[in-house]
């Protein structure tokens, strides 16, 4: 593979120059959505405002009220996990450093006719989203979970 690098003369200069330098990767600009109509506020709420750069910042904004009704309940659904996992997790903490480490977590699965909430682990791989906890803590939740007495 042919890599060529094309330098301005001011740049080739400093190379050739003897004096020591150091060379740094260009900053790359972080990604951030267009935004749109419709904003999911701290409580779940859908509103419709004009946009602000916080709101697009945080993700929140939606550009359709189906786009952000869908965005309230994975938000809703996220928020309620993590509060379950603070109130019922115990000191239980997931070492990403530590392969054999079983990180639980729930999922609601739609496979050949079943669909039910079930729970699995990883070791090494960080799911965007996803919360991971206990086997014990994923274990009661899914009791908790078809019984109804807990709702995401």
């Amino acid at each position: 593979m042919n890599n060529v690098i094309h330098l301005t003369e001011e740049r080739m200069a400093q190379l050739q120059s003897g004096k020591p330098i150091t060379i740094e990767p260009p900053k790359l600009k972080q990604w951030e959505h267009a935004g749109g109509d419709f904003y999911v506020d701290s409580t779940g709420d859908i509103r419709r405002v004009p946009s602000s750069s916080e709101a697009r910042k945080f993700g929140s904004e939606r550009k359709t009220l189906e786009a952000a009704e869908k965005a309230s309940d994975v938000m809703r659904t996220h928020n309620r996990l993590l509060a379950y996992v603070e109130e019922f997790g115990g000191n239980w903490k997931a070492d990403w450093e530590d392969m054999g480490q079983k990180k639980w977590f729930v999922y609601y699965t739609h496979e050949c006719n079943f669909t039910d909430w079930a729970i699995s682990y990883t070791g090494t791989m960080q799911a965007a989203g996803a919360v991971y906890m206990s086997k014990d803590c994923a274990e009661e939740l899914i009791k908790k979970l078809k019984s109804g007495e807990v709702v995401l």
